[in-house]
């Protein structure tokens, strides 16, 4: 998400925060289960624990979280502070996930419909209402065929206005647990019941902003928009500059906040191919609505009114319908590439099923009232969005690898366990996800499928590995530090199961 060749992902994200080392509840190092310790498994749990002798893991500032198991049997291999609640950063997607996947349904479809007063008379009717339901993979093309529908049904005026209705979901669009600083950062884009993505990673709630540098040093480059009718809502500002070439780019985006001012800085050496940045919208209702009318009008439908946010009366009659992806499908963007927006339209859907709009309340309650049906213990799990992103979110090791192990056994596992990133793996985008670049060239690639996330102060790894003799274990390592990073010992770990054998000693 970081750079115009969409390598850009990383699960959670590293954003701008202040190091702080987590308030944690006081756990043992020997963890309740550690009693069904097996004795063949003495070699691999001395190994593991000569890792965690890593100056990184044991450090003052560090608090770090481990379990492995068998996956077959649930047996312990080796715990540390297994029931301490930590952030777990983008590893909660998997909550996300597996939560939506018990409640709505591997085949679940977030429908968006048009709908009038009442059917097209003489080809015209009074107004339009775009009701979202909270896909986060509603793109212009998609309004494209809602409006060549409405065509085909003989609609050929619209006399009054085109009305987006967000309303599916509450209006507090951004948390109030996130940083107001990410507020411009597509991994943290307003959550709408209606909103529009602009690319096929399904960005939802934001818009790219394309640079093209100008031919002579100095001057402004070119800047576009996608979607186009995105011009009807942002507003650009352009502080960049054109630099000599071979310059580093140092191009920049920012959104005054509560508007759509969008403001571009920094620079782009001439002779560069066109750079993308992507940026957050205020009120994403509107930015479809603009969208949807925009497409109305090159169907050949004259459109006499604007397009405006309101809420859709009852007894309206419905003309059109856009059906998104399965859930299943969604789930391999939202954990391969570490979508926030997916996992906060998810939660949101969740706390809809309350029959008020879909709240992070609601939502949040959902994930915790799954975790307590399917068995797992939910003392210190604390959920307060869908994605990780806030730092006010807790899960425990063993909170996490109950989940993973109760997901194995579901009818759905091996569509979850396909769309978890895979690790060394190419392609980047629904191969490897944000592991691709991780373990490549050692036991663990293209074997082991996990989960990551990131913080500042934050890195987790929860997920699958099959060993050297076909043993399966099911991993988590979680590190809240304040000093260097755990993700090193998180890959040895890794490593280290993906080549065990039992014969080793």
């Amino acid at each position: 998400m970081t750079s115009p060749d969409r390598r850009r992902r990383t699960a959670g994200l590293v954003v701008a925060a202040v190091v702080a080392v987590v308030a944690v509840v006081t756990a043992t190092a020997q963890d309740s289960r550690a009693s069904g310790y097996q004795s063949r498994d003495a070699a691999l749990r001395r190994e593991v624990g000569r890792l965690m002798t890593d100056s990184r893991v044991t450090a003052s500032s560090a608090r770090v979280g481990v379990m492995v198991q068998d996956a077959s049997t649930r047996v312990p291999v080796y715990v540390r502070y297994a029931n301490t609640p930590l952030m777990p950063a983008s590893t909660q997607k998997v909550f996300t996930a597996a939560a939506a996947m018990n409640v709505l349904g591997s085949g679940y479809r977030w429908n968006t419909d048009v709908l009038a007063p009442r059917a097209p008379s003489a080809g015209v009717v009074s107004r339009v209402y775009l009701k979202g339901r909270g896909d986060p993979t509603l793109m212009e093309k998609d309004l494209t065929a809602l409006a060549s529908a409405l065509r085909s049904k003989g609609v050929t005026r619209v006399a009054g206005d085109v009305v987006g209705d967000p309303t599916y979901f509450d209006d507090q669009r951004y948390s109030p647990y996130w940083s107001t600083g990410y507020a411009s950062d597509y991994y943290a884009a307003q959550v709408s019941g209606l909103t529009l993505a602009p690319d096929t990673d399904y960005d939802a709630g934001t818009v790219i902003v394309n640079v093209t540098p100008a031919t002579t040093v100095g001057a402004r480059p070119r800047l576009t928009l996608t979607p186009p009718s995105a011009a009807r809502t942002v507003t650009l500002v352009n502080q960049a500059s054109t630099g000599a070439k071979g310059s580093a780019t140092t191009l920049s985006l920012s959104r005054r906040s509560g508007t759509n001012f969008v403001t571009v800085s920094g620079r782009l050496a001439v002779g560069r191919s066109t750079a993308k940045k992507w940026v957050t919208v205020n009120e994403p209702a509107l930015l479809a609505a603009r969208a949807f009318r925009d497409r109305l009008v090159a169907a050949g439908i004259r459109v006499d009114g604007s397009a405006v946010k309101g809420r859709t009366p009852t007894g309206q009659t419905l003309l059109a319908r856009h059906a998104s992806m399965t859930l299943g499908q969604l789930l391999v963007p939202f954990l391969k590439l570490s979508n926030n927006s997916h996992g906060e339209a998810i939660v949101k859907t969740l706390g809809a099923r309350t029959g008020r709009p879909g709240s992070w309340a609601d939502g949040t309650a959902a994930l915790r009232a799954f975790a307590a049906r399917v068995g797992i213990d939910v003392r210190g799990l604390r959920f307060v969005d869908g994605s990780g992103l806030s730092r006010s979110n807790r899960l425990t090791p063993n909170q996490l690898a109950a989940l993973l192990d109760k997901v194995q056994r579901t009818s759905w596992a091996g569509t979850f366990r396909a769309a978890l990133p895979v690790a060394g793996a190419d392609p980047v985008r629904w191969t490897g996800g944000t592991l691709a670049s991780r373990m490549k060239g050692t036991s663990a690639a293209g074997n082991l499928r996990a989960k990551n996330g990131s913080l500042t102060g934050v890195s987790t790894l929860a997920g699958y590995v099959t060993g050297a003799d076909g043993r399966r274990y099911v991993f988590v390592m979680m590190g809240n530090y304040g000093g260097s990073s755990t993700r090193p010992v998180e890959d040895r770990l890794g490593v280290l199961l993906a080549g065990w054998r039992m014969t080793n000693r």
